[in-house]
């Protein structure tokens, strides 16, 4: 590849370039301080094909110019391309863990603090799944629900020779270097994505703190590494550390430009093992409403579905008192009966003797 000036990037971006490697150090070594000793969660070095920095240039035009390097680069490296038709496409291993839970920022920090690694438990856990990294909320879950459905392209190659190559825990798994594996990716300004999560574009744009609020849950889940006894698919992947997606930061006069590289084993999810999310249903609901709906969208082969209540919450991570997250879910269960999601529903039981038991029956279209 050409290096940064050969490309036609101007000479007067040598001290912005030589910032951003700084502030990308920093931030490594701050994750490296705070992330588990036994989990390198580092991928390997990036490309030239995503460094290069645009600062001062509209962000369409970046986007284009990335996409068009992009397309050389796989050209040159002999990466094979496929068509992605995103559809809403959720990896179902995530609907039941409570990996994204519907509380506040503050309390996720406090769970996390917990441990080196949390686990994840519900009884679709598979024997175990752990967490280690930033806190999560729902607010990631919207950040990453919104980057599925914005892929715009799949790649199959050896998997160190992808634009972000394969961490090392790929490589450990056999599917690297040399064997091919699959991703999905895509390029998106950050406002592009706040667009799609809330469905609309404000006249004047988005604002400062919104893109940077979006910017940093983009980066926390960039920084979270799973690990699964028994992943679904992934036998490879047993006991293995993986990270959800990872990205590259590209600078704009406006707005932010990011490359996302989904997991390969995501990435398999997102094709063999998915459910469908209506984005549409989402938007309506509070945190716990989105937290359920996702959960529940996974029984939905079925028609009917019943869980004891004090699971459910368990699998969808809503903490706390149980009486008072069953108040709080009755008006989110009735709103997705007004959305055509549910036909009905019923909690039984007393909740002392007789525990809670959510019983729920989906819309069919007649």
């Amino acid at each position: 590849m050409q290096d940064d000036q050969q490309d036609g990037a101007p000479r007067d971006l040598k001290r912005t370039l030589e910032r951003l490697e700084r502030q990308a150090r920093e931030r490594s070594v701050k994750q490296q301080r705070t992330a588990p000793a036994a989990a390198p969660t580092s991928p390997a070095p990036r490309t030239k094909a995503l460094r290069r920095t645009n600062a001062g240039v509209p962000g369409p035009k970046v986007i284009a110019e990335a996409n068009a390097r992009l397309e050389r680069f796989l050209r040159e490296r002999g990466i094979e391309q496929f068509e992605l038709f995103p559809s809403a496409e959720y990896p179902t291993p995530l609907t039941r863990l409570p990996l994204f839970p519907p509380v506040q920022r503050s309390t996720a920090r406090e769970l996390a603090a917990a441990a080196d690694w949390i686990a994840l438990e519900s009884r679709w856990d598979g024997g175990g799944v752990y967490k280690a990294g930033p806190a999560l909320t729902v607010y990631d879950e919207d950040t990453l629900f919104g980057l599925m459905n914005m892929r715009q392209q799949g790649m199959t190659g050896p998997a160190d020779r992808l634009p972000i190559p394969a961490p090392p825990t790929v490589a450990l798994s056999g599917l690297a270097p040399g064997n091919p594996v699959r991703v999905h990716a895509l390029y998106c300004l950050v406002s592009q994505l706040e667009s799609v999560i809330q469905g609309y574009t404000p006249p004047r744009g988005w604002g400062g703190r919104a893109i940077t609020k979006r910017r940093e849950s983009m980066e926390n889940l960039a920084a979270i590494t799973l690990k699964f006894q028994k992943p679904k698919g992934g036998d490879a992947f047993h006991g293995k550390p993986i990270q959800l997606i990872f990205i590259e930061y590209v600078a704009t006069a406006e707005d932010a430009c990011y490359y996302v590289q989904f997991h390969p084993l995501v990435s398999q999810w997102l094709e063999e093992y998915r459910t469908f999310l209506d984005f549409d249903i989402r938007r309506q609901l509070s945190p716990l409403g989105k937290a359920m709906h996702r959960s529940l969208a996974s029984q939905r082969s079925n028609r009917t579905f019943s869980i004891p209540l004090t699971e459910f919450f368990a699998s969808i991570g809503a903490f706390g008192e149980l009486r008072d997250r069953k108040r709080e879910a009755i008006p989110q269960l009735q709103k997705l009966i007004t959305l055509q999601f549910l036909e009905c529903f019923a909690i039984t039981g007393t909740g002392r003797r007789t525990p809670w038991l959510l019983a729920v029956t989906f819309f069919r279209r007649k």
